[in-house]
């Protein structure tokens, strides 16, 4: 397989896939993790947020002893832990000893999401980094679906554990073809001076404006995932089951606006210039979208063209990563990014589902503005110069 061709690049991609299905596969199965032998009313709520926990904590650090010791192998090791994860969900037969191995499934995202991008940017040529980051920022609503559909298979039936194996068995086989990723030298310096390094580094404050403005993008985007099912329910009087179904099938469109971005991009398009259009018109939608003047059609093509305008931004944050990170710091960087959104990711529910149970909309307004000009004025713009030879 040659390095940094297309086939190496979706190889990398599929690792980042099968990890974000790490997430929503417990969604289908809420009623038999939530009937296990121990389960409270908000064990599965906390169920779903512990794998956030080891990102959360170790994001950057995580990311700087990647750049010491290479993507390729953190990258296989994560499959091996998610296959061993997976397995122990199989045998597991009480709720705490779910959650428990639900906090060291957080080693899986940890290692993928930081050494996946930096393999990536590494690898792939000057003129087709921004397509490759765009094709990366895919990999949330791509394994979301992937996680629904895998878990969705077995959940209405006794054999509900047969998800965790399929998941297992998908894990194991990335293993096996991890043996074909590219190879990159590994750093020699120690997780902590990489950190240190990072701050002080050429590229200055800049790796933190971009991690800032993708986690207010996370929680931007995660936040409207969450809120809009029992927001329809309530509204349009229709199940809590089909609005969720609603969700999910929309949540694809994403890559349509990934891809977008990713075509704007190679052709030119200052990513500035992009977001700030993507940030106008993605918060009217964002707005319509909870309006309570609209129709259930006009609040579903509302709800569309947000999700294409944070596909498509998410694109544009990506494609920043390796303006904004030195060859040394590629994974530290991406690690950093990694970090910001689980940290988001822990108060976005409950920011939200709050601010829904107020029912004021003008609150919900001023989270989708206030979201989006943050992000717009977090923006490293001034990044494009710190590596003229990336391609704008």
């Amino acid at each position: 397989m040659k390095q940094g061709g297309w086939p190496s690049l979706v190889l990398i991609y599929l690792y980042g896939v099968v990890s974000g299905a790490s997430l929503t596969k417990a969604i289908p199965l809420q009623g038999h993790i939530g009937g296990l032998p121990g389960a409270t009313a908000t064990s599965f709520g906390l169920f779903v947020s512990l794998m956030a926990v080891l990102p959360a904590l170790l994001g950057t650090l995580s990311g700087a002893a990647i750049d010491r010791i290479g993507a390729r192998p953190a990258m296989i090791l994560a499959c091996l832990i998610g296959a061993l994860v997976n397995g122990l969900y199989w045998v597991a037969d009480s709720s705490a000893a779910f959650q428990l191995i639900r906090v060291f499934e957080g080693m899986v995202p940890l290692l993928i999401y930081a050494a996946a991008p930096a393999l990536m940017i590494a690898t792939s040529a000057p003129q087709r980094r921004s397509a490759a980051m765009a094709l990366w920022s895919t990999y949330t609503p791509v394994g979301t679906s992937l996680g629904l559909l895998i878990a969705a298979a077995f959940a209405s039936g006794p054999h509900w554990r047969y998800a965790f194996l399929v998941h297992g068995v998908i894990f194991i086989a990335l293993a096996v073809v991890g043996v074909a990723l590219p190879r990159t030298a590994a750093g020699g310096r120690g997780p902590r001076h990489s950190i240190l390094a990072l701050l002080r580094s050429q590229e200055g404050i800049a790796p933190l404006r971009l991690a800032t403005a993708f986690g207010v993008l996370i929680l931007l985007g995660l936040g409207v995932s969450v809120v809009f099912p029992p927001y329809l329910s309530r509204h349009y009087a229709i199940s809590i089951g089909a609005a969720s179904g609603i969700m999910a099938a929309l949540n694809i469109v994403m890559i349509l606006g990934s891809t977008l971005s990713g075509v704007f991009l190679t052709r030119g398009v200052l990513p500035a210039s992009l977001f700030i259009g993507l940030a106008v018109v993605g918060s009217i939608a964002g707005c319509g979208v909870f309006a309570p003047w609209t129709h259930m059609g006009l609040t579903l093509t509302f709800l569309v063209i947000w999700l294409i305008c944070t596909g498509a931004a998410m694109a544009v944050l990506a494609s920043l990563l390796p303006r904004v990170a030195g060859p040394e710091h590629r994974a530290s960087t991406a690690g950093l990014l990694s970090q910001t959104g689980a940290l988001l990711t822990f108060i976005t529910p409950a920011l939200w589902l709050s601010v829904l149970a107020l029912d004021q909309w003008l609150a919900l307004f001023m989270i989708i503005l206030a979201g989006w000009g943050i992000s717009t004025a977090l923006l490293p713009v001034q990044a494009r110069l710190a590596h003229p030879a990336v391609p704008r």
